[in-house]
């Protein structure tokens, strides 16, 4: 059914709505999405943040010519030709033989499906880009992609009927905000103390010798302050919402509307913490 309804018109509100999820980061989108979708396709969040999320900020920082992670900036969507740039990424992903897990049959929905450039090309224009600006939002892949279960006008009523983002989450997702900041500073000053360190002389020996206390800098302290923050503000809303920590969803049980944001921010607080939390 979600399939056949998949074009159907969205009215002025509806696409008001619609275009002020697509305005917001790639990961808002996705939570919005999951939010909306949870009991659908909880059992596919692992892929949509381990696969596709990291897939379309690749995309976006090759279309940007960023290729240090810390100087980028989340963005919101692609141009056409960055879509299909996007979806080639994604398929050569899924063809390497060290990431066949993600074509497991628990992952068979969340596959893209195998087009030439020109069909991909013409599907990005007339059936993926729902609002028709030309452009690839995250929000929009994950409709066409999960169409099976999901279609914009469908999701424009589950996530308007959802209300405002509730204070405890937000006060979660701005503290992850403030650690991603800390990380940027401290990845920031590795950086540039690495490129000293690779010269020669006095001013390369300090370099080396700032980078051997660098885990024990003021700049990791304030990250590890973040993370600890962070993960008391997780905890609160955690426990507040009962979400699901470890994933799942998609066996039709009842859930809340804050399902998709609990997960997600457990599971960017898990990797943040595996990359940065004290050893």
């Amino acid at each position: 059914m979600a399939a056949k309804s998949f074009t159907e018109k969205l009215d002025a509100e509806a696409l008001a709505f619609f275009n002020s999820v697509c305005e917001k980061k790639f990961s808002e989108q996705a939570v919005h999405f999951l939010n909306a979708y949870w009991p659908e396709i909880g059992s596919q969040a692992e892929f949509i943040f381990t696969v596709a999320w990291e897939t379309i900020k690749y995309a976006d920082m090759h279309f940007k010519g960023i290729q240090l992670v810390f100087k980028y900036e989340e963005g919101n969507e692609l141009d056409l030709n960055i879509g299909l740039y996007f979806y080639e990424q994604l398929c050569k992903f899924l063809e390497q033989p060290k990431n066949k897990q993600w074509t497991e049959d628990q992952w068979k929905i969340s596959q893209p499906e195998m087009l030439t450039a020109i069909r991909r090309k013409q599907e990005l224009r007339e059936k993926v880009d729902v609002n028709f600006d030309g452009k690839v939002s995250f929000l929009e892949y994950l409709l066409h992609q999960y169409q099976e279960f999901a279609n914009p006008a469908d999701f424009c009523v589950r996530a308007m009927s959802h209300g405002e983002e509730h204070p405890e989450i937000r006060k979660a997702r701005l503290a992850l905000e403030e650690v991603n900041k800390r990380i940027r500073e401290y990845e920031a000053e590795k950086a540039r103390l690495e490129a000293e360190a690779a010269g020669t002389g006095v001013k390369a020996l300090r370099a080396k010798n700032m980078l051997a206390q660098l885990d024990s800098s003021p700049l990791a302290e304030e990250l590890n302050k973040a993370l600890i923050t962070a993960e008391a503000a997780v905890r609160i809303a955690t426990r507040k919402f009962g979400g699901v920590k470890g994933g799942g969803g998609g066996d039709g049980a009842a859930s809340g509307p804050n399902d998709g944001a609990v997960w997600w921010m457990n599971r960017d607080l898990e990797e943040k913490k595996k990359r940065y939390g004290r050893k």
